[in-house]
């Protein structure tokens, strides 16, 4: 199939109004083959033949060109899941994925490299060109390129059952999330839910051809059950059908079961080190990370948590405390918590997520977070009137410098619906490559789940919400922001992946600062501002119960971390044992959390869930500089990006930190942040 044939091979921006499932195979087969026609002529080349134009920028044209279709289908493949798309998503994942090995395998291909390392003239090129030989190096070290044939096709084929097993437990976790649905006729078991969570659940049995209310898994369903449901029979049900999402137990017990594969997962990563010489799979993951140790990691971990742990204790009992008052069986039990938190947040604080959302309208929301954008680093946001996209509620924005040029693009696929993975991320589309006459600019996607309007309603966010959406900007700051020509280490590519998260969280500043907040927190139908009360209790309730929050976060990156440091055991086991040893507050023996834990099983943070907080500790020192300087000092904005947002993965985040901050970053802004600041360890 030519390129005028299937729209994969167009070049541009993805025609998402033409692709269809049929044309994804025929596309990566085709590139395929392509690419291989290039390694093949680069690996043909005597040594002295051998440039950076001829090797390097060939086969990162290559490259590119696979990755922009790749890119395309596996995005619509999470946004519109149709058994058309998963069909065509599973039929081309074993071609890209022997394809990986295969090229990082390649012996001769290494070879090449370490001739452009060797040039006497490698220090005077570009910072990208050295990182991006460095990486391939290390990638290619990392593979067994150096390992015996018979350990590499061992490394092959485990690597394509991996990836044939992660795709596998996305798809459980998405049909056992759409899976589970309780359909109400009347609304007495609804009590308490606020009317803008019984108009979506309304909608959604409308759309499914019902009357009454319809609930299921789905975040925004979900959550407004566990907080605001007076029923505790209800909030019990949901609590138990959601952690016992793809696992053995619950309501849909063994129907989309990740057990097997989790416990399949755990063997082969560390089956995987154990033949590339590393003791396990945490440590060979450090190789790419800017941590030194797991040890390090552990300390870091374990040190948090005996500052927040005393804190967490006096936090619980403070709430059981309190729902003791209103008749509350106590201690309470996890279905219990996220009910009475909102009760004590708004007794305490007098404040009340769903009076606030009135302040939080999405169009809004976008005004104030393109504006902070434009304060800090001058960016325009011009909206295209037509796009071409694969969904009604989608939206498309041409990104320009502070002079007017197009520097940049983001698609905003940012409400619910059935067939759409859940959470919020954001993902490449197109990557900056600069290279003589060729010039195509870095394009992201931005996506979430947020309750989407519907008939004489518009979409309000919680501040929850609204954090999100700061956060997933902040990482597409970074893709767009980024001025490397060479796409392996331009934007979020090549950067230590416990540092990639670095951004994200910073830009969770902007949703909580009271200069930012005034901006565009105000009340949809008077337009007055966010009263200077709730403000100021809403910038309090981030840190309420922020020791338990943090102790929540220690316990899943504790459980990562002891998964990926051993032989395969049970992890049900492992992640009890920590449990026991961190949390304050235990869960029922039936959990499964781990079996829907997409970000270790199908989204590539296994041994690395620890990077939320190590990244998070630059964010907050970051951002206190921030609020030293001025939230919207352009000259601190311009440091920042020149610094930092700019340089991707041309060279270690250490030294653009160094270069931005001028110190080594502080502990005490993320205890701050947690609001558990001065307790000693």
């Amino acid at each position: 199939m030519s390129a005028p044939d299937n729209p994969l091979l167009s070049p541009g921006l993805p025609r998402f109004g033409s692709i269809e499932p049929a044309h994804a195979l025929p596309a990566i087969e085709q590139l395929v083959d392509s690419y291989r026609s290039v390694i093949e002529e680069i690996t043909s080349l005597a040594p002295e033949e051998i440039d950076y134009d001829n090797t390097l920028w060939a086969e990162a044209l290559a490259d590119e060109t696979l990755s922009n279709a790749w890119s395309t289908i596996g995005h619509l493949n999470r946004v519109t899941n149709t058994e058309a798309w998963r069909d065509a998503f599973q039929a081309c994942l074993p071609i890209i994925s022997a394809f990986a090995t295969e090229r990082s395998q390649n012996q001769a291909l290494c070879q090449v490299y370490q001739t452009l390392a060797d040039r006497s003239d490698l220090t005077e090129q570009p910072q990208a060109i050295q990182a991006a030989i460095e990486h391939n190096l290390r990638d290619f070290k990392l593979s067994g390129v150096d390992q015996s044939q018979t350990i590499r096709d061992a490394l092959k084929e485990k690597s394509l059952r991996l990836s044939e097993l992660s795709n596998a437990f996305g798809n459980h976790v998405m049909d056992a999330t759409d899976g589970f649905q309780v359909h109400f006729e009347s609304a007495d078991r609804l009590q308490g839910l606020p009317d803008d969570a019984l108009a979506q659940m309304a909608d959604r049995a409308k759309a499914n051809e019902k009357d009454g209310w319809l609930a299921d898994l789905s975040l925004p369903s979900y959550k407004a059950i566990m907080t605001y449901a007076d029923d505790r029979d209800l909030r019990e049900q949901f609590y138990h059908a959601f952690s016992t999402r793809a696992s053995d137990q619950g309501p849909q017990a063994g129907e989309f079961d990740n057990t097997p594969l989790v416990t399949e997962m755990l063997a082969i990563r560390h089956e995987m080190a154990d033949l590339l010489g590393f003791d396990h799979h945490a440590r060979h993951r450090l190789e790419t990370r800017m941590a030194e140790s797991v040890e390090a990691i552990e300390s870091f971990l374990t040190d948090l948590a005996n500052r927040a742990r005393p804190m967490a204790e006096t936090q619980l009992q403070a709430l059981n405390d309190f729902a003791a008052t209103k008749g509350a069986e106590v201690p309470l039990k996890p279905w219990d918590v996220a009910y009475y938190t909102e009760q004590l947040k708004e007794e305490t604080l007098g404040i009340n997520d769903e009076l606030l959302k009135p302040y939080f309208e999405v169009e809004a929301v976008f005004g104030g977070l393109f504006a902070t954008a434009e304060k800090l680093f001058g960016l325009q946001f011009e909206k295209e009137p037509n796009p071409e996209t694969w969904h009604e509620h989608v939206s498309f924005y041409h990104v320009n410098n502070k002079e007017g040029q197009r520097m940049a693009g983001l698609y905003l696929d940012i409400y619910a619906r059935p067939k759409k993975a859940g959470g919020a991320w954001m993902d490449v589309c197109r990557s900056r490559l600069v290279k003589g006459e060729i010039k195509q600019l870095p394009i992201a996607y931005l996506t979430c789940n947020f309750a989407p309007p519907s008939e004489g309603r518009p979409s309000l966010l919680t501040h929850d919400d609204v954090v999100t959406l700061f956060h997933e900007f902040g990482h597409c700051l970074h893709h767009l922001l980024t001025e490397v020509d060479l796409p392996m280490v331009a934007g979020i590519h090549g950067v230590e992946w416990d540092a990639v998260e670095l951004p994200s969280q910073l830009l969770e500043g902007w949703s909580m600062a009271q200069d930012a907040l005034n901006t565009y927190a105000r009340h949809i139908q008077t337009n007055e501002p966010l009263p200077s009360e709730d403000l100021n209790a809403l910038r309090e309730s981030r840190q309420f119960q922020g020791a338990l929050a943090l102790l929540r976060q220690i316990q899943f990156a504790l459980t990562d971390l002891k998964l990926h440091q051993q032989a395969p055991a049970d992890p049900i086991a492992i992640a009890r044992e920590v449990e026991e040893a961190i949390s304050v507050m235990p869960s029922p023996t039936t959990n499964r959390f781990l079996m829907s834990f997409s970000h270790l099983f199908n989204g590539g943070y296994s041994a690395g869930y620890y990077s939320y907080l190590w990244a998070e500790r630059l964010a907050r020192d970051a951002f206190d500089l921030f609020e030293t300087h001025g939230i919207y000092d352009a000259d601190l904005g311009q440091r920042l990006a020149n610094s930092i947002l700019s340089m991707g993965g041309s060279r270690p985040m250490q030294v653009s930190w160094m270069e931005f901050a001028g110190r080594e970053p502080r502990l005490e802004p993320l205890l701050k942040a947690y609001g558990i600041e001065g307790m000693a360890a």
